[in-house]
């Protein structure tokens, strides 16, 4: 898989900023993000959870996590 050109530049500004601020700013940055990722997921498995055809999706994801 390639990626394009804005995801590597967005890389480097973030290798960038991560060089020239404490590293108890980024961590703080980078916590909140990983944590608002799981927190859109988990509102959007609830959502799915609330309609037969998403509970038929979650299921086979589960199946196939258990297979791995």
């Amino acid at each position: 898989m390639t990626r394009d050109k804005s995801h590597m530049e967005f890389v480097e500004r973030w290798a960038e900023h991560v060089k020239s601020v404490p590293r108890k700013k980024w961590k703080a940055e980078q916590t909140a993000f990983i944590n608002a990722v799981f927190e859109k997921a988990n509102s959007f498995y609830e959502r799915l959870e609330k309609t037969k055809e998403g509970r038929v999706i979650l299921e086979r994801l589960r199946e196939a996590r258990e297979k791995d």
